[in-house]
């Protein structure tokens, strides 16, 4: 009976111990912003993305072109539209742009999460305040883009009145507009529910007690278990340990963005997982070695116990 309690307690603390390492990591992602900018930076490197962007951006700005303009006019803004975009990728500004866009996503969806826990108030003009996924903030890049723009009409007739429009409808389009935003659906809301993550963010920040709590059950266990079997609580813990390294990094090779998506929002949640991914290996590598020396340590004890047994 000792034997059982002494292995439960460390089949928890193993738990316990993992969650709170996954705890601390996630809270770091969400609630700083130098962990995503590592994520997400290179994300401007990618070349679906480097590709897609310029083209959804076009479009996007070419939808607020105001109405009624000059044949002549239209087709040469049109134009302009298309090369400011295009070479929107290689501005100089571009990587301060991208970074900017990296925090204003990061602290938007920090805003769902806090509505969705309760905790915060949804705004009229933001529909889709509710949705639990990550929303790729492209603001700053718009601006950008208008910036590029600015200085190309500045010399057609009319041009500082289309460019001063733009500017203007960007600027009051809602920030979960699809002018201002894209919904990467991440996580993917067909598998996961927006509450459970919301009840996981609105916890993150007691992982500092998990791993309290993990250390005094292996504590327990060491005390309730057998004095010839107190290696097996730390082979119970070790292995559970292990076991959760090993089923997290399979969970993470097995993340892909959601099949309905296409374009430039394919692309930036493709490369937004790839990061995620490479943030999170590490950790489950930690998990997996850690584990395996406990379990080690736990057998070690347990052939040092069973010899002094013997004699």
């Amino acid at each position: 009976m000792r034997t059982a309690l002494s292995i439960l307690l460390a089949v928890l603390a193993g738990l316990l111990a993992a969650l709170s390492l996954v705890g601390a990591r996630a809270e770091a992602l969400v609630h700083t912003p130098e962990p995503l900018q590592r994520i997400a930076g290179p994300m401007s490197e990618d070349p679906a993305l480097r590709e897609a962007l310029p083209a959804e951006l076009a479009e996007v700005v070419g939808d607020q072109l105001p109405e009624g303009l000059p044949g002549f006019l239209e087709s040469s803004v049109t134009g302009l539209v298309q090369g400011a975009a295009g070479g929107l990728v290689t501005d100089e500004r571009f990587p301060a742009a991208w970074a900017e866009t990296v925090e204003q996503t990061r602290t938007d969806w920090a805003g769902r999460m806090d509505r969705l826990a309760g905790r915060g108030t949804t705004p009229a003009s933001d529909p889709g305040a509710q949705a639990g996924t990550v929303h790729l903030q492209t603001g700053p890049l718009l601006d950008l883009g208008i910036d590029r723009l600015a200085a190309s009409v500045s010399g057609l007739p009319g041009g500082e009145t289309v460019s001063q429009t733009l500017r203007d409808g960007l600027d009051g389009a809602a920030a979960d507009s699809p002018v201002r935003s894209v919904d990467l659906s991440v996580p993917d809301p067909e598998t996961v529910d927006p509450d459970a993550v919301a009840w996981a963010v609105d916890n993150l920040y007691r992982w500092p007690w998990l791993a309290g709590t993990a250390a005094v059950l292996v504590l327990l266990a060491l005390m309730v278990a057998p004095r010839r079997r107190k290696g097996t609580p730390l082979v119970a813990a070790g292995i559970t340990v292990l076991a959760a390294g090993a089923v997290a990094r399979w969970a993470l090779g097995r993340m892909a963005p959601a099949a309905d998506l296409d374009g430039i929002a394919r692309a930036a949640a493709g490369s937004l997982l790839d990061g995620v991914r490479d943030y999170a290996m590490p950790d489950t590598l930690l998990l997996i070695v850690g584990g395996g020396v406990v379990a080690a340590l736990g057998l070690m004890v347990a052939l040092v116990s069973g010899l002094r047994a013997d004699r």
